[in-house]
This record gives C-alpha cells, structure tokens and sequence, in this order.
C-alpha cells in the first residue's frame, strides 16, 4: 500500500456545526448530531448525508458515522468536504487520528479545526485502497445495530414494568379489583412496595 504523509486539512475539511438549542427544534425525521452523538431531531438537515461528525468540545475523539441527512451541532465538527475519499473510511480513519486527543486549553475539553487540520498523518493515496481497507469491518455496523437493538429491547421492558407495575394495567386488569393501590390477592412486602 502506497501512503502518502500529509496535513489532515489536505485530506479532508472539517467545519463547525451549527447552532440549534432544544426550543428551537421542530418536530421531525432529521438527526441533530452533538459532539456526543444523535441527540434530537429536528424537521430540517444543514448538511446532506452520508456524513461524519466528531466532537469539538466535550466528547473528543468520538466519530459517528450518519447515513442520512443531519444538522450538525456547534459543540462538533463535521467533514465538509472529503476531497474525493471513501466516506465510510474516512470515519474510521478520523476514529483512528483521533484516538487519544486531548485538550487542556480551557476547563471543557475542546479542539480547535486549525490544529486538526494542520496534524501530519500518513493516508492511502488511491481510493480503491481505502476500499480495499474497509472489507473487514462490516461488524461495526452489526455492533451498532446489535446496540440498537438493545436499547430498543431495554425501552420497551422499562416501559412494560410502568404499565403493569405502577400504572397498575396489566393483563386482565379490568377485572381485578385494586386494594390500597394493590390488586387484590397481592401482598405488600416488606418494603412497602
């Protein structure tokens, strides 16, 4: 594999998100992606996807990788232009220059756009080689949706226990009666629950 040594800001260009506190967010389909990830949704994208963000502040060395269109947040950075590079592999590359970043400029961790750009990296010159490259690392996006999957299945057994055990709608409910805030044939336990 041929590498060519270069500045960041030759291979890509990362650019500030966007402003877009919580109240100003309309009701919608597009992910709003923060330095820490999809933290919302708003009805309008800024940047067309697929696309990758990472953490200007806060959450450094964290990249995420969004299919879809997005709006970026301010509190992160996203590729701008990628210079004719294979999307996917340039945020497993970020993920890789960024490993360890570190900032003690100020009591919140941030980065700024200009150091990044200016950092010496070794990158594959030809794009089939960044293709070549990404061949074995399908499994992340399984991890991610295995993830998903996850705190879909989590949501829903939180959401279970809140309607039969607080809200008392469990099956059959309609036919049982309620006695001090327990069904009837119930016990309290010791703990008062």
């Amino acid at each position: 594999m041929k590498r060519a040594i270069v500045q960041l800001g030759e291979f890509l260009t990362l650019k500030r998100g966007y402003d877009l506190p919580e109240h100003a967010r309309l009701p919608g389909e597009i992910p709003v992606v923060s330095s820490s990830g999809i933290t919302g949704t708003h009805k309008e994208a800024r940047v067309a996807g697929p696309g990758v963000v990472t953490g200007r502040y806060g959450t450094l060395g964290e990249v995420f990788y969004i299919d879809e269109p997005f709006w970026p947040l301010n509190t992160a950075l996203y590729v701008q232009d990628f210079k004719g590079n294979h999307r996917r592999f340039v945020s497993y590359f970020l993920k890789w220059v960024l490993n360890g970043t570190e900032s003690n400029k100020a009591a919140v961790p941030g980065v700024n756009r200009n150091d990044l750009h200016a950092r010496k990296v070794g990158v594959p010159e030809d794009v089939g080689e960044q293709v070549h490259r990404l061949h074995p690392l399908p499994y992340d996006d399984l991890i991610e949706n295995n993830r998903r999957r996850i705190a879909l299945l989590e949501q829903a057994a939180r959401l279970l226990y809140k309607e039969w055990f607080v809200h008392l709608r469990f099956p059959g409910h309609e036919h049982t009666p309620i006695i001090d805030g327990v069904p009837e044939g119930g016990r309290r336990s010791r703990w008062g629950l």
